[in-house]
């Protein structure tokens, strides 16, 4: 029996040696490297080609107005009611900015 007893400890340290080496080798081996991608946006002022919109019309801001009847402001001649269309700011060209694409 001891005999038997000393096989398996002598059979059961070959295994636990084996098992240190395997698990050894196994951390050891190789990684796969980890892939990052990395997105890089870059926007660059360029002119625009020929025939593209720079400028846009701006309406003028008009209101309409009641004009109660009487003489002109001049006093020439009688003028009944009516309404007039009066320009507070005059039509303009401005420059069109693109909308933010964020």
């Amino acid at each position: 029996m001891k005999k038997q007893f000393k096989k398996l400890i002598k059979g059961g340290s070959s295994c636990l040696a084996l098992a240190i080496i395997v698990i050894c080798l196994a951390s050891c081996a190789p990684r796969q490297p980890k892939v990052i991608y990395k997105k890089v946006v870059v926007e660059k002022a360029v002119t625009p080609p020929a025939g593209t919109v720079q400028y846009i019309w701006e309406e003028p801001m008009v209101d309409v107005v009641d004009v109660p009847p009487g003489l002109d402001p001049e006093g020439y001649y009688y003028r009944p009611a009516h309404r007039e269309i009066v320009e507070i700011r005059q039509g303009r060209w401005q420059q069109y900015k693109l909308p933010d694409r964020r």
